[in-house]
């Protein structure tokens, strides 16, 4: 997913560094040069665990992982994007989105059929800063009886970030919820999206024609067609 993922980005021309995060599980020779041919630079960091009791779901014990991105501080500004998300549209403009007071921009999340104030951490936007970096750390330990800890690292940043999140509209993480069952708000904004951030259903798993899985399939016929012409391989 990472590959198409990466290809999109290239595609659709984000003027930006594109960096990979991996720990040494996936720091792979093979891995490696599978996601730099995808416009991926990688950077190693270490996996920061969940603190508390780890979720019983596996891939979400890793998830706090993602409060390396406030090390990036050879970016002014970063754009965190799932690795089960995909980019439709340019979205330049979230580089520059976030004003002087405020340090997080997200989407508000969905729950089924049910619009909430929370945020979606599948998508933000952060001026990294290392000394918030730590901060982020210390309180994620700190002060774990005052967020959802079952919501792992997306609990954690609304309790923390809640009142100075710039909320972000759907377009720009346009959660697959929305479409499975609020599906005439999603065709309200269909042409708008720029993000698409397969939730529910990922859509490796997926030979679908419908919208919105024919989107990552378009893009993966495009990126495997692109690595054929320049490898001769596929």
């Amino acid at each position: 997913m990472a590959e198409v993922l990466g290809y999109s980005l290239m595609k659709h021309n984000i003027n930006a560094r594109r960096i990979m995060m991996v720990t040494k599980e996936t720091n792979t020779v093979g891995i490696i040069d599978r996601l730099e041919f995808a416009g991926w630079t990688t950077k190693l960091v270490h996996v920061i665990p969940q603190p508390g009791k780890p979720s019983p779901t596996m891939r979400f014990r890793q998830m706090f992982t993602k409060l390396h991105i406030w090390e990036l501080t050879e970016c002014d500004v970063a754009v965190f994007l799932d690795v089960d998300t995909l980019v439709l549209k340019n979205f330049n403009e979230l580089f520059t989105i976030l004003p002087n007071e405020l340090q997080f921009a997200a989407t508000p999340d969905i729950f089924y059929d049910n619009y909430v104030f929370n945020i979606n951490a599948g998508v933000f936007v952060c001026k990294p800063n290392v000394e918030l970096f730590q901060t982020l750390l210390d309180d994620s330990i700190k002060n774990q009886d005052k967020y959802d800890q079952n919501m792992v690292e997306q609990g954690f940043f609304n309790y923390y970030f809640k009142l100075s999140t710039l909320r972000l509209p759907f377009i720009y993480n346009a959660n697959l919820a929305i479409w499975k069952f609020n599906n005439l708000d999603w065709k309200a904004f269909e042409d708008q999206i720029k993000i698409i951030h397969y939730t529910l259903e990922k859509p490796s798993l997926q030979e679908s024609v419908m919208e919105p899985f024919s989107h990552w399939n378009r893009t993966e016929a495009e990126f495997l067609a692109y690595k054929n012409k320049r490898t001769g391989s596929l």
